[in-house]
């Protein structure tokens, strides 16, 4: 893995908006998870298992940063009802900018989120859905969370370790996404072994924004 030297800065906390509604501290419009107009079928599932992978890519990016940045995203395989979430550590590189994003499906998993809508309104495109999905996004300076600081040094510790024949392997296990960027290399690495060490940094990061998000103003 690369390394390098972080500034850890301040910029403001923001509400964003990426195309799916207000996001940020107000939730977007609720789904109507009890008003679907049919009952939901094998050609919803069939729908959404064909259509989830763009919607999840395009809403939960790891690819779009300014500058240096480590990202993780994490969805579980199938029908599952895990909210997926992502984050994104990243230092644009001008002074005092350091900053976490983090988003989570809220309510239920965007994948049920998906079939549900879907089956109420299946004349409707997955860019019309997505429009829709409830989803909750924060933003961070390190003085704001801390944690962003420990989490970017622990990172530079992490030794990847190749995938072996043995690995236990769960039917629908989670999957971990990462992507780094910084000091000019690029890597990305998909583990699904929650013991081996990325999971158990995404897993510990993701607690410590989560922290940082029920502690900001305006949470409840």
């Amino acid at each position: 893995m690369s390394g390098g030297k972080m500034k850890f800065s301040t910029v403001k906390r923001v509400a964003v908006c990426v195309g799916l509604g207000c996001v940020g501290l107000t939730i977007i419009p609720l789904l109507a998870t009890g008003l679907s107009a049919r009952p939901q079928t094998q050609s919803d599932r069939d729908w959404t298992a064909k259509n989830f992978p763009a919607v999840f890519d395009q809403l939960f990016s790891i690819r779009q940063a300014e500058s240096d940045f480590i990202a993780v995203r994490a969805h579980k395989g199938g029908d599952s009802d895990m909210p997926e979430f992502s984050f994104v550590l990243e230092n644009t590189q001008s002074g005092r900018s350091i900053r976490a994003t983090l988003r989570e499906a809220q309510g239920s998993s965007l994948y049920q989120q998906l079939v549900a809508l879907h089956s109420s309104a299946p004349s409707k495109s997955p860019e019309e859905l997505k429009l829709e999905l409830k989803i909750q996004t924060w933003t961070f300076s390190v003085d704001q969370c801390p944690a962003i600081a420990a989490q970017f040094q622990a990172f530079n510790n992490i030794e990847f370790v190749r995938p072996r024949d043995d690995d236990p392997i769960d039917e629908h296990p989670i999957l971990y996404q990462f992507h780094e960027s910084v000091g000019g290399g690029d890597s990305e690495v998909t583990e699904f072994v929650e013991s081996r060490a990325f999971p158990r940094w995404a897993n510990a990061t993701r607690k410590a924004l989560d922290a940082c998000a029920a502690s900001a103003p305006g949470s409840t």
